[in-house]
């Protein structure tokens, strides 16, 4: 499970020399000159809020202070563990941050106090042009950059000429798990409503809490066989409704497309922990000892929902539709 998660975080573990995070604000610093840049996450990536000051690799120092980089210097100038994003990358950020209704506002928060323009050589004199736009390096296009515009909150990629310089942000991957509260030692989660304790783990490129849901057990009614003992074992009923709103914040009822992802490598299943707990359907109970069933937040027809169970004899998993009024289990995915 540990190579997973390294894996999934994109080797985390490595960055935690350079990474500082407190009440989910990232923080970086570059060790090579002690300077420390706040991020804005993207995707699985985190980026720099400000521009690259580096100045050892840079080819230009404007009169704010703020360095420009030539494209031989790109890949030599983010500090290690980061990079200059790709075209894909970009592609990333301005999807999430640069489309919608808060567009604009986003890109001038993100360009904030960079310099417009780029810098090139013209008649032996350094020269700023383009000065209605922010330009920011591309890694891979070869001479290319990103040009913003924060007026109308536009984005395009540009060629560049060898000489030119621009500005540089680089990124860097997310700590999703600190991001989460939840020590990479342990995977374990504290719902503080609570403080009941569940091990996470990594499926389907998610973080889920391997252990059924217990929040607000307030009658032997909502366990197995109305016995609270099995509450403790196996987690509590919840109908639909209540599955819907049960999981804490930060987190949420899975749908069909994340269950599908969670069980499509069945040999890494944990069947006998899957496997148990049966069901509540009105006084009745499912096999509590070979099957297990979970709420999907899909619905597709009306008064149902999507049921998945797992039996744990067979190492078989069946997907129904059930009454939105049966007690199942619930299992919570992070929202990052």
């Amino acid at each position: 499970m540990l190579d997973e998660v390294r894996r999934v975080l994109c080797a985390v573990a490595f960055l935690t020399v350079s990474v500082v995070t407190q009440n989910y604000a990232t923080e970086f610093k570059d060790y090579r000159d002690g300077r420390v840049y706040r991020a804005i996450p993207s995707g699985n990536l985190n980026w720099f809020k400000q521009s690259l000051r580096y100045n050892k690799t840079s080819f230009y120092t404007d009169e704010n202070g703020i360095p420009f980089y030539r494209d031989d210097s790109w890949v030599a100038s983010c500090p290690e563990g980061t990079q200059v994003p790709d075209e894909m990358d970009w592609d990333q950020l301005i999807e999430d941050q640069f489309s919608g209704d808060d567009k604009l506002e986003n890109m001038k928060n993100f360009v904030g106090h960079s310099s417009l323009g780029f810098y090139k050589f013209e008649m032996d004199e350094v020269v700023n042009v383009k000065k209605g736009f922010a330009y920011f390096a591309v890694r891979n296009q070869g001479n290319r950059a990103i040009r913003l515009e924060t007026k109308r909150g536009t984005a395009k990629i540009v060629d560049l000429e060898n000489s030119d310089a621009v500005q540089v942000r680089c990124v860097y991957p997310r700590d999703f798990l600190s991001e989460m509260g939840i020590s990479k030692r342990d995977m374990i989660f504290t719902d503080r409503r609570d403080n009941k304790k569940y091990v996470v783990g990594v499926r389907g490129g998610k973080i889920w809490m391997m252990k059924n849901l217990a929040f607000s057990v307030t009658s032997e009614k909502q366990c197995y066989v109305e016995d609270k003992s099995f509450c403790e074992k196996f987690g509590r009923y919840y109908t639909y409704e209540d599955a819907l709103k049960a999981c804490p914040s930060g987190w949420h009822l899975p749908d069909d497309a994340e269950w599908r992802d969670f069980q499509k490598d069945r040999k890494t299943l944990d069947w006998d922990n899957l496997g148990q707990g049966g069901c509540q359907d009105w006084d009745n109970y499912c096999d509590g000892m070979n099957s297990g069933h979970y709420w999907s937040r899909t619905s597709i027809q009306e008064n149902t929902a999507r049921s998945w169970e797992f039996n744990r004899a067979d190492h078989d998993i069946d997907r129904t539709d059930a009454s939105v009024h049966k007690g199942l289990y619930v299992r919570c995915v992070a929202d990052i």
